[in-house]
């Protein structure tokens, strides 16, 4: 697709704005700041990107604001933008959308090897791929697309426009909002890991039987399970977005707006509030409270409950400048418990026992 500069500019007035240059150019792509070509528009958010572009053939530039005095006179258009990186994503998904995977194999939209219940309700213009199995009473909005191989249980609504790739599971009752996107390989509405014992440690499956409910716009990558509720249900607020390899334990509860990157583990019963932040690898342990606004550094543990907003980081968890510090300080502790035992043994006060290397 090609589309002249002068619709860009008039569809985003708030993010872009016309520097340098005619509003005539016709932008064939977008391309990364060093890849930039005499027919693509290129993004420039900081001055690494400055540099990389610099060194590129391209000729249209979005710049921060704050940038667009070092750019070269030699480039012939230049657009301002407080925030280059949702002019980029906005740009993007209006005038450069890839959708080709949306049903790679041509024919009927609702692809004749596809399973589907006859009490099922698919809504207008809906895209369904090849294997697809859809229980009783499922309502699907319109304009969902089902990749290839997804299975749907029975009860399972799902609003218009969500998009479920390829090897989705959604178990039975479980409610997925609008423009939601789950990626492929991904469960939700697993049962949880519930189990009771007897005096000989057998162990016994408790019903789960609460759901999952992903409100509007919830994005959840590849390798993802999310755990339905013992009684209550689970449930992720609007907007919230969820990376690759995470996991979420029974009866967890996340707001809106949140960013969970790869690797995020938490136990069961947790309560994450809204607006908050997870670096990757970071662990929860269950039956805890996270107030709203909290950030948390990748490879961190959190084992209490946190009620004031705030950045945080490591483990045993603390305020992310003192994590930083106990971090930096680790690398120090073989010198000092060397210096420690040197004082101790001019000192007379030699410990009894040599503390283990």
């Amino acid at each position: 697709m090609s589309v002249q500069l002068r619709e860009i500019v008039e569809n985003f007035p708030k993010l872009l704005t016309l520097v340098r240059g005619s509003s005539n150019f016709t932008v064939a792509e977008l391309q990364a700041p060093s890849t930039g070509n005499a027919k693509s528009l290129i993004f420039i958010a900081n001055a690494l990107h400055l540099k990389e572009a610099k060194e590129s053939q391209g000729v249209a530039w979005v710049v921060h604001k704050d940038l667009v005095n070092s750019v070269p006179e030699s480039v012939p258009i230049v657009l301002s933008s407080p925030n280059v990186q949702l002019a980029m994503s906005s740009v993007g998904v209006k005038f450069f959308p890839l959708t080709r995977h949306f049903q790679p194999i041509e024919g009927p939209k609702i692809h004749p090897s596809a399973h589907i219940a006859k009490s099922a309700k698919i809504g207008a213009g809906c895209i369904i791929g090849p294997g697809v199995t859809i229980g009783e009473d499922v309502e699907l909005g319109e304009g969902c697309i089902l990749g290839a191989n997804c299975v749907i249980e029975p009860d399972v609504k799902i609003g218009a426009r969500t998009h479920l790739h390829p090897l989705v599971f959604i178990g039975h009752s479980c409610v997925i909002g609008k423009e939601c996107e789950v990626h492929p390989n991904s469960t939700i509405g697993s049962e949880g890991f519930g189990y009771s014992r007897d005096e000989a440690f057998n162990q016994y499956r408790i019903t789960h039987y609460g759901k999952v409910i992903l409100e509007d716009r919830v994005h959840i990558g590849a390798n993802v399970s999310l755990d339905r509720g013992t009684f209550l249900d689970s449930r992720i607020g609007a907007g919230t977005k969820i990376d690759n390899h995470c996991h979420l334990g029974h009866n967890f509860v996340i707001g809106k707006n949140c960013l969970v990157t790869a690797g995020f583990i938490a136990a069961g019963s947790v309560t994450i509030g809204d607006y908050c932040a997870f670096g990757g690898r970071t662990s929860v342990t269950g039956h805890l409270d996270i107030v709203s606004k909290v950030q948390i550094s990748g490879l961190s543990g959190v084992s209490k409950s946190i009620d004031k907003p705030g950045e945080y980081g490591g483990f045993p968890l603390q305020p992310l400048r003192d994590s930083i510090k106990s971090r930096a300080a680790i690398r120090h502790l073989p010198e000092l418990l060397s210096n420690v035992r040197k004082i101790m043994k001019h000192l007379g006060l030699e410990p009894a026992e040599k503390p283990a290397e």
